[in-house]
């Protein structure tokens, strides 16, 4: 998919979203307060505006981010932290247009993924790498999130090359290089 390489960072609600008309950078903020209350409501709601039309799905395509805050002084890894799991466990089975709209080559994907499935920790020094420990059940979740993602194919006349060209770059996302 090509971009124009002039982005846009857009701090909206859903609705203003549903009536902006330009490519843009979609960050859903979420805070630790909305995720330790369990409240997806805000979430999907601003999510859903995604989905809203064709013109909003093709022109948000690979353009969402995922930005938590209230973790920073928290040693655990987001993936590692119930509360968040359990979040996006709820949200991903109300919204399941994740790997549509999720931006490539950020980490987005293995983010999403890393918190819907079982994943080790490894920290050496500075660094600190995710593992899946069972490629199954990797494979699985994300089979389950193309085929519910596949209403919103069906119903925007989404070609099946476009669906696959999604479907294989979100894959590769968990490649590692």
């Amino acid at each position: 998919m090509s971009k124009d390489p002039k982005i846009i960072l857009m701090r909206t609600d859903a609705e203003g979203l549903a009536n902006f008309n330009e490519e843009a950078l979609v960050v859903l903020d979420l805070t630790r307060t909305e995720i330790e209350a369990g409240n997806i409501a805000s979430a999907l709601e601003r999510l859903m505006a995604l989905t809203d039309s064709k013109e909003t799905a093709l022109r948000f395509q690979e353009s969402l981010l995922i930005h938590i805050t209230g973790y920073d002084n928290d040693p655990r890894e987001l993936v590692e932290v119930p509360e968040v799991r359990a979040f996006f466990g709820k949200l991903i089975q109300q919204w399941p247009n994740w790997l549509w709209f999720l931006m490539r080559s950020v980490g987005a994907i293995p983010l999403l993924m890393g918190l819907i499935c079982q994943v080790k920790i490894n920290r050496r020094e500075d660094l600190v790498g995710m593992e899946f420990i069972d490629r199954h059940e990797l494979a699985r979740k994300m089979l389950d999130l193309f085929e519910r993602g596949n209403a919103m194919f069906l119903a925007f006349g989404i070609t099946p090359a476009q669906s696959e060209a999604s479907a294989a770059s979100a894959c590769a996302e968990l490649v590692s290089p």
